[in-house]
């Protein structure tokens, strides 16, 4: 019987290799429908199919060690191949409708644009909405663009808990421009800060005075302020936030040296 169950074993191994090389492949071809399948299989929480995300995160980043060795010249550093943003703000800041016009702004323009929502998950049946999705509907039929909603599974910050390895695997199916959108989030939910090149907050009109900005936390963490909603009876409570805004960040210090947060 031993050697029976080894033979049995062998071969369940060796369909598993098979299937996560056939879905890197696919990942690394663009293939969205293998983007959403590995995107799966790295939030499973089943403990095989996690031995089967590492190794396909395995493949998918010994990939990009050789594509960037192999662009790396002597007198030049090779160009990043993501741009990656990170997109904070209280609940009704108008985060997806934000990331609905300007997402179509991007792909009108060549880019490939990955969008990661995060939705929250309930604390007492665990589900989650995922209802993000549904305030992009131009955006959801681009061909060059892919939205993808997760649960946050009870994690912290405003992200979920793999959201590092979706961006490392929308990177691989060449999207250039990746958004992570939080959850609506306070004051000391920043986690999506550490994983993006730029992190932007939208505050809506009526989100407070300036002191406010003056309180340390997701604010003196963002690289860009954007007030939102800033059109019609709202205009002129949105010209005095940004005013607000633009005083308070006078006294926070820059949390880099090479780059002064705006506000707009």
């Amino acid at each position: 019987m031993l050697p029976l169950r080894r033979c049995f074993a062998n071969v369940a191994s060796r369909q598993s290799e098979c299937i996560v090389t056939k879905l890197a492949r696919g990942v690394l071809a663009g293939d969205r429908s293998k983007l959403a399948e590995a995107i799966t299989l790295v939030e499973s929480q089943n403990p095989r199919k996690r031995v089967r995300a590492y190794e396909l995160l395995e493949i998918i980043l010994r990939h990009e060690v050789v594509q960037v060795t192999a662009a790396r010249r002597p007198a030049t550093e090779p160009k990043p191949r993501s741009f990656r943003i990170g997109l904070s703000g209280p609940p009704g800041a108008g985060k997806s409708t934000f990331l609905e016009v300007f997402g179509k702004f991007l792909t009108a323009r060549g880019h490939r644009v990955a969008v990661l929502a995060v939705d929250p998950s309930s604390s007492f049946t665990g589900g989650s909405l995922l209802g993000d999705k549904t305030r992009m509907p131009e955006l959801s039929r681009d061909s060059n663009a892919y939205i993808r909603p997760s649960p946050t599974g009870g994690t912290l910050g405003g992200v979920a808990q793999n959201t590092s390895e979706a961006v490392v695997l929308c990177e691989a199916a060449g999207y250039d421009i990746i958004f992570v959108e939080t959850v609506g989030v306070g004051q000391s939910e920043y986690a999506v800060s550490d994983m993006v090149d730029m992190f932007v907050l939208l505050i809506p009109p009526a989100g407070g005075d300036e002191l406010q900005g003056l309180k340390r936390g997701i604010v003196e963490m963002a690289d860009l302020i954007v007030v939102s909603k800033a059109d019609g009876d709202l205009m002129a409570p949105a010209r005095r936030m940004q005013t607000e805004y633009k005083s308070a960040l006078r006294v926070v210090r820059p949390h880099s040296d090479i780059w002064n947060p705006k506000v707009l």
